[in-house]
């Protein structure tokens, strides 16, 4: 008996990879894992930073903390190996970790551990260094994008097409100079990403249920314990808002998938039959369960989905924190579900994108005849005659609006001579125009060619915006190594001095 895998397939030469795949099923054939699974090692790196702080002060004694660390490191061992589960009766990851901690080494040493703190600020702690590391990775994503987008930009910074507004074609501009526009969008994204960093890095722990300890914390240990820049400055702060890294992350999140949804509907437009201007690879495209013929942007009809369900969470996360009262409140346990799914989400349609980036395949000659087509010249010849022959620029403009209506009226695509005579006639304007200036002028690539400002689309300015980009992604990569480097040396500190306390 044949078997039959996909229901489409046979029109393709190739499929889409298992991240391609996954990426467009979403939920359909998978479920998502309890939110507090992934918090299991930022949990035990926090207590084990809890734990060494506690030694260091004399709030626990050496016996003690040394047991301690040690079943906190011996949990992570088996967590790594798949052998800790989550107990759905324990309520959190803190109340698991503690229970099976003191069902290890007793009660008299692990009870010790939360002392001077609260499933409050470990909570907060946990959430800071599950984002920080959601940031990072983020970061590398939209790098990774903008490179892709530099490298074709690059390729193509001389490949006239049409651009548009209000869906109609208006002036020419070319295939890379369009790539710049997005790259320059996703850049403005790792800036924010940076801003996270700069304003959030900072350390919960000590903050207790809100309103600090009579404890003895040294809280700047343990924030270099755990690789943030400092401790929070005032206890209440965030425990009562919580939700405000993860507004702050969703909003950065939000608007870089904007940045891809406009990308990909722009990619979808032109790879129609209707536009022919660009094809996208088969591994990006389905096929349907009953017309063999189709080949359906999946990838990029995903990314627009993803970016709607973006503004959703964070419109949830700005809700559930303006009606807060002062100090810790329930409610914002559920940033944590909102933020992980969006994370979830949308970081995968980095590379997907990077990847549909990558393989677009550019018509070239069709871009160069549809920037020659339906009047793309007429504000060229508009700006032309205003700056030879010193006229007003709103004068001009009506006599052109003319032309084209007279030149349309003759069933051609670009303003004639004679049309253009015409209407300077009716304006009563007594200029002489060349027909083979008014021909020239209107091409594409002697527009292009004059348009030498800072930031349009002729080649050498083309050239200059990579140029300029490729400087300033340096900086956001270096700034990306320097993160992941501190956050390194933390965890080499730790376990530096959890060998100097003896095991």
């Amino acid at each position: 008996m044949k078997k039959v895998g996909k229901l489409w397939g046979g029109r393709f030469n190739v499929l889409p990879s298992q991240e391609i795949i996954d990426f467009l099923s979403g939920r359909d054939v998978r479920g998502v894992s309890a939110c507090d699974e992934r918090l299991v090692s930022y949990d035990l790196w926090g207590s084990r930073a809890h734990a060494m702080m506690l030694c260091k002060r004399g709030i626990i004694s050496p016996r003690d903390g040394k047991k301690i660390l040690k079943g906190l490191r011996e949990i992570d061992s088996l967590y790594r190996t798949g052998k800790f589960k989550l107990d759905p009766s324990k309520e959190d990851i803190h109340s698991n970790i503690e229970s099976l901690l003191i069902s290890r080494i007793g009660i008299e040493s692990g009870g010790k551990l939360h002392t001077g703190r609260s499933r409050n600020d470990q909570i907060a702690l946990d959430m800071r260094l599950y984002l920080r590391d959601q940031v990072l990775e983020f970061g590398d994503g939209v790098i990774q994008l903008i490179e892709a987008l530099l490298k074709r930009a690059g390729e193509h910074r001389g490949t006239v097409m049409p651009g548009y507004t209000h869906h109609q074609h208006a002036m020419a501009t070319t295939f890379g100079h369009l790539l710049l526009a997005f790259a320059e969008g996703l850049q403005r994204d790792q800036q924010r990403l940076e801003h996270w960093l700069d304003i959030f890095n900072r350390n919960p722990l000590g903050a207790g249920a809100g309103y600090g300890t009579s404890f003895k914390l040294d809280r700047n240990l343990t924030s270099k314990l755990l690789g943030f820049d400092g401790p929070t400055e005032n206890a209440t702060d965030p425990v009562m808002q919580r939700w405000e890294p993860e507004a702050d992350l969703a909003y950065a999140v939000g608007v870089m998938m904007n940045h891809l949804s406009t990308l990909a509907q722009t990619f979808i437009l032109l790879s129609t039959r209707e536009f022919g201007l660009v094809r996208l690879d088969d591994r990006h495209c389905s096929g349907s369960s009953i017309m063999p013929q189709k080949r359906n942007p999946d990838s990029l009809e995903v990314i627009k989905a993803k970016a709607a369900f973006a503004q959703g969470i964070l419109t949830s996360l700005l809700s559930v924190g303006k009606g807060l009262f002062m100090g810790y409140n329930r409610e914002t346990q559920w940033t944590k579900y909102w933020i992980m799914d969006l994370v979830d989400e949308s970081r995968p349609a980095l590379s997907i994108m990077t990847d549909v980036v990558k393989r677009i395949r550019v018509n070239k000659a069709e871009m160069l005849e549809q920037a020659r087509k339906d009047f793309l010249g007429a504000t060229a010849l508009m700006e032309w005659m205003t700056a030879s022959f010193n006229l007003s620029l709103r004068e001009v403009k009506t006599v052109v609006e003319k032309a084209v209506r007279y030149s349309e009226m003759e069933g051609l695509e670009e303003v004639s001579h004679d049309s253009l005579k015409r209407a300077l006639q009716e304006m009563r304007i007594e200029v002489s125009v060349r027909k083979k200036d008014v021909e020239n002028v209107q091409r594409p690539e002697g527009w292009l060619a004059r348009a030498q400002s800072i930031g349009m689309p002729s080649e050498k300015r083309g050239q200059e915006g990579i140029a300029s980009l490729n400087r300033r992604l340096g900086g956001a990569r270096k700034v990306l190594t320097t993160r992941k480097r501190g956050i390194e040396k933390a965890k080499e500190l730790l376990s530096k001095m959890e060998r100097t306390l003896g095991r």
